[in-house]
């Protein structure tokens, strides 16, 4: 399991990941710990050893590429004997697909969903034909929506610190101006 320590380092790389050890040491130091820059490599390699970072990628501005479609798909299932096996399936299918930005079961109104983004709207209407042709025999209902983002995706959603929740809520909470 990873601690307190190395959920600060994943916070930090995860808002630029081509940082070097000395910055994440100055970070962590603004957050009361005070480490040696062997001990903050060491860190980063055992999380690269345990595979808790698996890669380190870019931040794209999609402001200044060509707009894509992001498609949200809304799925729940129909009741039948064969669903588990169809389901492996489905899963292999959005594991596999290139265009899939997040994808998963859920719990509640309904079963799967699914965001992903194309190159153009046509193809974004393909995919659609293409996945309710192969999954129709599992599908109950099936709703699809487009959408602009007002935020670019980050991965730092998944690892903001404590300290960065509680200074944003208190920020917006102590705030007048809405």
């Amino acid at each position: 399991m990873i601690d307190e320590i190395d959920e600060l380092i994943l916070s930090s790389l995860s808002t630029n990941s081509k940082q070097d050890a000395r910055e994440l040491l100055d970070f962590l130091r603004d957050h009361g710990y005070n480490l040696t820059l062997v001990e903050v490599e060491s860190r980063i390699s055992k999380l690269e050893a345990d595979r808790v970072i698996t890669r380190y990628t870019i931040s794209v501005d999609t402001k200044k590429i060509n707009r894509r479609t992001i498609r949200v798909l809304l799925v729940t299932f129909r009741t039948s004997q064969h669903l588990p096996t169809r389901l492996e399936g489905l899963k292999k299918y959005f594991s596999d697909a290139p265009f899939v930005f997040f994808s998963g079961r859920t719990r509640g109104g309904y079963d799967w969903i699914s965001a992903q983004v194309f190159l153009t709207e046509e193809m974004a209407n393909e995919e659609s034909d293409i996945f309710r042709n192969l999954f129709g025999d599992i599908i109950q209902s099936y709703e699809e929506y487009d959408f602009n983002p007002m935020k670019e995706s980050s991965s730092h959603a998944f690892i903001h610190t404590n300290k960065e929740y509680k200074k944003f809520l208190n920020q917006w909470a102590s705030s007048t101006e809405i």
